[in-house]
């Protein structure tokens, strides 16, 4: 009677154990889909990493795949690659002095545009 609990008690750890292991595979199943496609393929650069066969995509998966195994974290990984590849690669890219016209720009040429359109009509 004593080997069969025993028995059972090692059933039931053995199961825990497959489904916390299950549960963390998944867990970086879902960091990884959603790393590749936020990052852009430097080939396309329409495309995300996830859409592209480039063959730096193809090696731009693998490594994020590889990052992800070791137990790097999302944060980790997007400072990696735009650290080598620039914050390009990211499409959404952080907010800093180094890309600060990627953010103002667009507002910066709707003031200048809106200001000439309405010069233009006070002249009339």
């Amino acid at each position: 009677m004593k080997i069969f609990k025993y028995f059972m008690n090692l059933a039931i750890l053995l199961c825990l154990v497959q489904s916390m292991t299950f549960a963390d595979i998944k867990n970086n199943d879902i960091l990884y889909n959603q790393l590749i496609t936020e990052i852009r393929c430097m080939v396309c650069q329409n495309q995300n990493i996830a859409e592209s066969e480039a063959p730096l995509a193809i090696d731009l998966r693998n490594k994020v795949r590889e990052m992800i195994d070791e137990g790097k974290d999302k944060d980790y990984i997007k400072k990696y690659l735009s650290e080598r590849y620039s914050d390009f690669i990211l499409y959404d890219p952080p907010f800093s002095p180094r890309n600060l016209i990627l953010w103002i720009g667009p507002f910066l040429f709707l003031i200048i545009i809106s200001f000439y359109f309405f010069r233009k009509s006070l002249k009339r």
